[in-house]
């Protein structure tokens, strides 16, 4: 059974099984949408539409209604934004864990919308995806000790250093090699670090420089945090 939980700001479609994540979701989404029209620079006023489910069947079968095909979504994908709505399918036993999700895939939805102007074509996919990893609160545990036991785990797991610009969605973007979430989300953390602020931001609009970034970032990113982490331990 779908049941709709809506506000002035967002419309939760989702399977009963599911209301305590679509009540959870309003409560990030009041939050984040605060943050994402700070860091945007935009009012965004539009409704924001949320479309959870709780079978893979489902979930896909209405993807693939979207797209009018049904060969493009990959078979470890369980959150798209098609149509500028956040898709997602989520098993019922563990949906707080998926709160996220619908701040991930908005960043993408506002990215498009107000940064690429809807061309797909200038999308830097290890860019986005790492910006939404960053922004939508999903990896904010990872401080410290857990940060160091994440980083350390995604190095030794990294059999291959992929070129990032290549990089789209697919086996060349998860794979036994590599998991280029976990490498997107390490790049775009590494810049946070070395880049003001306001390059930082700067950043999200200049393609030709991210793409400059991206044929390096990973050999730089595993030194800068090799010697970080090391002079970290040395301290203690």
């Amino acid at each position: 059974m779908r049941k709709v939980l809506e506000t002035n700001l967002c419309k939760i479609n989702y399977s009963e099984s599911l209301e305590d994540l679509a009540e959870a979701t309003v409560q990030l989404l009041d939050k984040k949408i605060i943050e994402y029209r700070l860091f945007f620079e935009s009012p965004i006023s539009e409704q924001i539409v949320v479309n959870y489910f709780d079978t893979v069947e489902e979930f896909r079968e209405f993807i693939y209604e979207i797209r009018g095909e049904r060969n493009s979504l990959p078979e470890y994908a369980r959150g798209t934004y098609d149509n500028r709505m956040v898709n997602a399918c989520v098993n019922p036993k563990f949906q707080l864990k998926r709160l996220y999700t619908a701040s991930h895939e908005l960043f993408h939805i506002l990215y498009m919308k107000y940064i690429l102007n809807n061309d797909y074509s200038k999308r830097i996919v290890w860019y986005d995806e790492g910006m939404a990893q960053f922004l939508s609160g999903e990896k904010d545990s990872l401080t410290d000790d857990a940060f160091k036991e994440f980083y350390l785990k995604v190095r030794e797991e990294a059999k291959v250093i992929p070129q990032m610009n290549s990089l789209e969605h697919g086996n060349s973007f998860v794979n036994e090699d590599y998991n280029g979430y976990d490498l997107s989300y390490l790049s775009i953390k590494y810049l946070s670090e070395v880049l003001s602020t306001e390059q930082f931001k700067d950043l999200m609009s200049d393609f030709k420089k991210i793409s400059q970034f991206g044929d390096d970032i990973i050999q730089k990113m595993f030194s800068y945090y090799d010697e970080k982490l090391e002079n970290t331990i040395l301290k203690k």
